[in-house]
């Protein structure tokens, strides 16, 4: 259990919330606020979250608008509310969005999220579109250009800035004051959490896996979203 050293970094979908089958299909717990603003008074202020989605979609889900937190794999973050960055949308996924506007005439069963610097394929309703998807992700990237990588999370695939993702948001918050000198622990349970368990691993903190995704590089397991809500509950109570 983390102690008053520690920095909290909470993934999101699959770790707070269950995944749903769209990004706008997940049921916040009643809870949830109340639990985040506790641990991060626990803190003193080193609690950040850590997730593929935009920083307007984090606050519109959690309802607290002042949390250290990463969107986008990095791309936005903010440390203090007074301290933001938003990433502009791209201009040079313009050719990629018009190649997807013919190519989901194929393939009705993927859903695109456009996050503005980052373009996301959906299957997670659809499983048996994964090799479609697969394929036209390769495609979007060779039109976009080396900029940007691909990143695999569960049934999505994602292209983003090929210099964000969530390990150096972890290596960025822990430069910051209020994560200065402290323990990470990074809870994820997403492929694009691997980059933050290495970061964390590195700097002698801990790493913790939500579900039963295998191999991983963190250390220490949590059955489901369920388990690390009440293992989070017991931090915030702990003496």
């Amino acid at each position: 259990m983390p102690g008053r050293d520690a920095a909290l970094f909470l993934d999101l979908d699959g770790t707070l919330l269950e995944f749903a089958a769209t990004p706008g299909g997940v049921v916040v717990p009643a809870h949830l606020r109340d639990l985040l603003v506790a641990l991060r008074t626990r803190f003193d202020g080193a609690l950040a979250i850590l997730s593929g989605r935009p920083l307007a979609d984090i606050d519109a889900l959690l309802g607290v608008h002042d949390l250290a937190a990463a969107g986008i794999h990095g791309s936005d973050w903010r440390g203090h509310a007074d301290r933001q960055h938003i990433a502009p949308a791209s201009s040079a996924l313009d050719d990629v969005r018009r190649h997807l506007d013919e190519a989901l005439a194929r393939t009705p069963d993927l859903r695109v999220e456009d996050k503005g610097i980052a373009l996301a394929l959906h299957f997670r309703a659809s499983p048996q579109a994964a090799p479609q998807a697969a394929s036209l992700a390769i495609e979007l990237l060779r039109i976009a250009g080396s900029g940007f990588a691909l990143q695999h999370g569960n049934q999505v695939i994602e292209l983003r800035p090929a210099d964000a993702d969530k390990g150096s948001a972890l290596k960025r918050f822990m430069s910051g004051a209020s994560f200065r000198g402290r323990k990470p622990w990074m809870v994820g349970a997403d492929f694009t959490d691997g980059s933050a368990f290495v970061q964390a691993n590195a700097d002698d903190g801990e790493s913790v896996i939500v579900g039963s995704r295998r191999p991983t590089a963190a250390r220490c397991a949590l059955r489901d979203p369920a388990a690390v809500l009440d293992w989070l509950d017991r931090t915030r109570n702990a003496t």
